[in-house]
């Protein structure tokens, strides 16, 4: 494939859409102070995981002792290099900066960085634009940032392995695989794919396979924080698939808070089409993979997959990277990728606007000074169902930036496997207040069984609140009058929650 002989200057269309696209749409919520993302589903412990890896900097976190108290549990951090930077940036800027801070470099660099790889494969100004739109600017990356999914929103190093592979710098691309591995293992695998793909062209494009030995320490770590994953069975990861329903625009009104798509868009399905490259036939591998199902699913690596529809990026590369060939070729061929934009915006099933979630941790909590236990607490419900028990991490999780105590809730973070250990006191005080939580089918009108103060005291508990906004008044206040009879101290309230110190044992 020839390379353009256009100047790497005039790549700066596609460094203006970046800054327009990838701080631009979040002008709202950082006006208003908020962290970029929705509460209802990774966020919050997404914006945990950040401030637990830069406490735990420089180390690649493998457990934390934050959770399951007193024991801690394993936990890995989906994107590590995220977790590396925040080490050296939420000291100077604190947490929700950092995450703001994290989530706009990276959809900025994510379309810059585009450009350049499709330089890297020959593509010119309006080319190179198109890619730039097409893939960094797709529905798959703002429903990332949408939702918070803080390892999604990296593309910008699967740009870097696309560019090392496009100018035949081989060993830089097995760097730059390590990288993709480095922010989303689910990256790093669509980066193995389009490297065998790519060898069609070069076999020597294989050598960047070797990023992965470079990645062994994080692959290890992930491996043994979550030893306790199992395959999903056949049905759940396809509903993890790619959907392949006429999605609802999601400039619509109305809540949109999953991110879930595999949308493509007409323009730019007729954009690579119309290209005539033959090697456009290739987007019908990691197609074919993102929709969830298929023998292949039974093999070792490939078992491990629950979230199928991120092989959609794959197919989103080819086809951007064929687009771009057509614009460059076409009178006018500039304005392709902002009408691809345009489409993705208007037509998509992501909210063109990314909303903010509340970054504050409610006062109340700076007197926490030990471990805490809130109700209710999370729920554990199997991958795929809808779990309203989400948007609570904004406090058992994220009020830990605030106080840093430790609590004997062990989240399942999307039944990936994590193990925890829990004692036999604290089985029966979670028991016991489980039957105050709705989410878990808690009827809340039950007094609480003696003892359990007692119990949550030799769990190490010294403080719990009690939020009766969302557990029902009633039986939040059976509950906080359960536990005051049993040596229980009503300390502080707000509009909507209690906080209660637990007596020492």
């Amino acid at each position: 494939m020839h390379r353009s002989a256009t100047p790497p200057s005039r790549v700066w269309p596609a460094w203006v859409l970046a800054v327009v696209w990838g701080v631009g749409l979040a002008v709202p919520a950082l006006a208003a102070g908020e962290l970029i993302g929705q509460p209802y589903t990774d966020l919050y412990p997404a914006v945990w995981g950040l401030w637990e890896a830069a406490r735990q900097w420089p180390a690649v976190v493998t457990f934390t002792p934050q959770l399951a108290a007193p024991e801690g549990m394993g936990f890995y951090f989906s994107s590590p290099v995220k977790g590396w930077l925040a080490g050296l940036l939420v000291p100077v800027l604190g947490v929700p900066w950092t995450w703001n801070l994290l989530t706009l470099a990276a959809r900025v660099a994510t379309v810059g960085l585009s450009a350049h790889a499709g330089r890297a494969w020959g593509l010119g100004t309006a080319g190179s634009l198109a890619v730039a739109a097409a893939f960094g600017c797709s529905a798959v990356f703002q429903g990332y940032a949408v939702e918070g999914i803080v390892e999604g929103t990296d593309g910008w190093a699967l740009a870097l392995w696309a560019w090392a592979a496009g100018r035949r710098r081989h060993g830089w691309s097995a760097v730059a695989l390590a990288g993709c591995i480095g922010v989303s293992w689910y990256l790093g695998a669509v980066a193995c794919l389009l490297a065998v793909l790519a060898s069609l062209r070069d076999r020597r494009a294989l050598v960047g396979l070797l990023g992965i030995l470079l990645a062994a320490p994080a692959l290890a770590g992930f491996l043994g924080a979550f030893s306790g994953g199992s395959p999903l069975p056949p049905d759940i990861r396809a509903a993890m698939g790619a959907p392949l329903t006429v999605p609802r625009p999601g400039v619509l009104p109305g809540l949109h808070p999953f991110a879930i798509t595999a949308y493509t868009g007409g323009v730019l399905t007729l954009a690579a089409l119309g290209a005539r490259v033959r090697w456009v036939v290739l987007a019908l591998v990691p197609a074919v993979l993102s929709l969830g199902v298929g023998p292949w699913y039974e093999l070792p690596v490939l078992s491990a997959l629950r979230f199928p529809y991120r092989w959609h990026l794959g197919t989103l590369a080819i086809l951007a990277l064929a687009a771009g060939h057509l614009a460059d070729r076409v009178r006018g061929g500039w304005a392709l990728g902002p009408i691809v934009l345009l489409e993705c915006l208007l037509l998509s099933p992501i909210e063109p606007l990314l909303p903010g979630a509340p970054a504050e941790v409610p006062a109340l909590y700076g007197a926490v000074d030990g471990p805490i236990v809130d109700v209710p607490g999370p729920v554990a419900l199997p991958p795929g169902q809808i779990n309203l028990s989400r948007p609570r991490a904004r406090w058992f999780l994220y009020a830990q930036t605030l106080h840093g105590q430790p609590t004997p809730w062990a989240p399942d973070f999307n039944a990936v496997g994590a193990q925890a250990t829990a004692s036999a006191a604290w089985q029966r005080a979670a028991t016991a207040l489980r039957a105050f939580d709705q989410v878990a089918s808690g009827d809340g009108r039950t007094p609480p069984p003696p003892g359990l103060v007692d119990d949550l005291a030799a769990t190490g508990v010294r403080w719990l609140v009690i939020h009766h906004r969302v557990a029902g008044m009633v039986g939040a206040a059976v509950l906080r009058d359960g536990l005051v009879s049993q040596g229980a101290e009503l300390v502080d309230r707000d509009t909507d929650r209690w906080l209660l110190r637990i007596p020492s044992p």
